[in-house]
């Protein structure tokens, strides 16, 4: 049996932390044995985790690759605006390199880095992981097979919740466009990755519309202060009371009862419609607290105590109708490839369950398939109304069944192997989100 392949982490942040566990599971096939991470508290909890010897524990990607190389890989998973640099310098010393989306910020870094993998002869992997799902690897097959025929229009929707939407893009990371990316790129790269790979084909050109309206200080409830946990009037009814969001996972209870039917849907909907029930119940008071995705991103502490700290003194203690956000919470794109398909994507920020859905249809027939909870994919065919439904797996609140994939095509490639995907793949998508922005904020059609 071979030696585990061994691999380097470079920011222990959400994401990070989520691909670094996978060593953890598999540790016969990958060990994480250099970390760098600025926050004390991630740092420390990483490097118990995996066992990190002192010397390879680092505050900044700079001090760990000034080193000789100590692994095969390097898992890259930083803010946006610190990708370009770390994923260059590991690229040329010597490391495969995994690196979470988007690859920069720029057209200018985003060649580079391709440009720097190219001519190491050292493969990067851009963190596109819905490339890896069950559910887009059989449409990717539906169309190879030429099940429809020749495809002519593609209509993609992402579905963003209302909840992840202010999470993420209104209090959180990526609420600022010019300091992190704009949406088209922080959030759509992944879809505009999967309609260029379903089109095989280069665009032609791109134009696109959308705005923020809904986020902005016109629409706050009357009344409202600049923080919910300052004492709102509307907090009752607001869907983005961060206590509720944050100390009690309401918005996560919800998705789970709207779409599980399992014990655990149950439990949640008895919580949700008697919230004061485990409370009143000796011992169990504390299992009321969320624990999980999103709070463990706005803090470490996930006593009581310490989420209200955070809410308190943090971003996400914020209206969402007083943030300094300027994503845009709708935009649709309308791309037109170089082989005469034509593509539409749409991003929304107001969804009610988190999912992306999509329809295709070609010269023999159209397929329609929804990505998320309660997920399902079919194929109608023209001539004969004939229906095929394809069983797909759903992944209930995220796409860990991706990350896991992308994980397993890393070590694959660490082991001599060839990856899923390309740099040269992962820049096309990269470029189009790009050309969105541009089209959309000079409100001009861009010639690819």
């Amino acid at each position: 049996m071979s030696e585990p392949k061994k691999a380097i982490l470079i920011g222990a942040g959400n994401r990070g932390r989520i691909y670094a566990s996978h060593a953890e599971k598999n540790p016969g096939m990958l060990n994480i044995v250099g970390i760098a991470e600025p926050v004390k508290e991630r740092r420390e909890a990483l490097a118990r985790q995996h066992g990190i010897a002192s010397e390879n524990i680092f505050t900044s990607w700079e001090k760990l690759l000034a080193l000789p190389r100590m692994a095969d890989g390097a898992i890259i998973a930083t803010q946006d605006t610190m990708h370009a640099e770390p994923a260059v310098k590991a690229l040329v010393n010597g490391y495969h390199v995994l690196l979470e989306k988007p690859m920069a910020l720029t057209p200018e870094e985003c060649i580079r880095i391709a440009d720097t993998a190219h001519r190491t002869g050292l493969t990067l992997n851009i963190c596109h992981v819905l490339r890896y799902t069950n559910f887009f690897s059989k449409i990717k097959s539906i169309l190879s097979e030429g099940v429809i025929g020749d495809i002519h229009t593609i209509y993609h929707a992402e579905n963003v919740s209302y909840h992840h939407m202010a999470h993420s893009y209104v209090r959180g990371n990526w609420r600022r466009s010019h300091e992190a990316s704009p949406m088209i790129l922080a959030k759509c790269c992944h879809d505009l990755d999967l309609i260029a790979w379903f089109a095989e084909s280069q665009p032609n050109y791109i134009s696109s519309i959308g705005g923020l309206d809904h986020f902005t200080f016109k629409n706050a409830p009357e009344g409202a202060p600049g923080r919910c946990t300052d004492g709102c009037p509307a907090d009752a009814k607001c869907p983005y009371y961060s206590v509720d969001t944050y100390l009690y996972g309401k918005h996560m209870k919800m998705a789970v009862a709207r779409t599980d039917s399992t014990f655990f849907s149950l439990a949640a909907k008895l919580l949700l419609r008697f919230p004061g029930l485990i409370k009143r119940i000796p011992g169990l008071a504390k299992y009321s607290i969320w624990t999980l995705w999103p709070t463990t991103t706005i803090t470490s502490d996930t006593s009581k105590k310490g989420i209200m700290n955070a809410l308190r003194e943090g971003p996400y203690g914020k209206c969402v109708y007083h943030c300094d956000n300027d994503q845009v919470d709708h935009q649709e794109t309308i791309i037109k490839f170089n082989n005469g398909i034509t593509a539409v994507l749409k991003m929304h920020g107001l969804a009610a369950q988190e999912c992306r859905t999509l329809r295709m249809d070609g010269s023999r027939g159209t397929l329609r398939g929804k990505y998320g909870a309660g997920g399902h994919l079919e194929v109608q065919m023209h001539e004969t109304g004939k229906k095929t439904v394809y069983p797909v797996q759903s992944d209930l609140l995220g796409h860990a069944e991706g990350d896991a994939g992308i994980m397993k095509n890393f070590i694959t490639v660490l082991n001599g192997g060839r990856g899923l995907t390309t740099a040269q793949d992962s820049v096309m998508s990269h470029l189009m989100a790009f050309a969105a922005h541009e089209a959309r904020t000079d409100q001009k059609v861009v010639m690819f």
